[in-house]
């Protein structure tokens, strides 16, 4: 019979084997002598695969930075790591982990995902206030106030602003906290 052997580089051989003489009835393999006249795909892709590992790690980290969370920690394995099944793994890993926070991140363009996610505790009393003050729009605008937090011209200017559900709940948010974490800058309380 013949069976394929899979090295750790993912180079696929065959090899015979044979049940006779075996009291557990199980396969009996010999890896084949090596061929030196084959080239190693290992060698030749563990480049690109590390190359892959550095580029979703540094995807991982974009998203992360977006959402103003920490980064992954990294221990930066395949600076040394051979082993290509391992740098596939980890590329997959990262990759994986690239897509969720992606994923989190564009799920904020919705209003009250966004709020909740900066607001975190106090995400009633915030839609409470977008409800009130914007009803719930991102192009709302009062005179100099805009969003859906209605800040003045100055507090955007302070605070931070922008088109996003996201932005401007961080802005709002900064604006919360620097005055003592209650709803008195707003006209529209909880």
């Amino acid at each position: 019979m013949t069976l394929a052997i899979i090295s750790l580089c993912g180079i696929v051989s065959s090899a015979t084997s044979t049940r006779a003489g075996n009291a557990s009835g199980a396969a009996i393999s010999q890896r084949p002598a090596a061929d030196d006249s084959a080239p190693d795909t290992c060698t030749i892709h563990r480049a690109s695969l590390r190359s892959g590992v550095v580029d979703r790690r540094q995807a991982t980290w974009h998203w992360q930075d977006e959402l103003e969370i920490g980064h992954t920690a990294a221990s930066f394995a395949e600076r040394w790591v051979r082993g290509c099944e391992y740098l596939r793994w980890l590329k997959g890993r990262w990759a994986g982990r690239a897509d969720e926070h992606w994923k989190l991140y564009a799920s904020l363009t919705d209003v009250k995902a966004a709020v909740c996610f900066v607001f975190k505790g106090y995400c009633s009393q915030a839609m409470a206030v977008v409800d009130c003050e914007s009803s719930g729009s991102t192009r709302a605008h009062n005179g100099q106030y805009l969003g859906l937090f209605q800040m003045g011209s100055g507090e955007r200017a302070r605070y931070g602003d922008g088109d996003s559900p996201l932005e401007q709940a961080r802005a709002a948010y900064g604006y919360f906290v620097a005055s003592g974490r209650d709803w008195s800058p707003w006209s529209c309380r909880p």
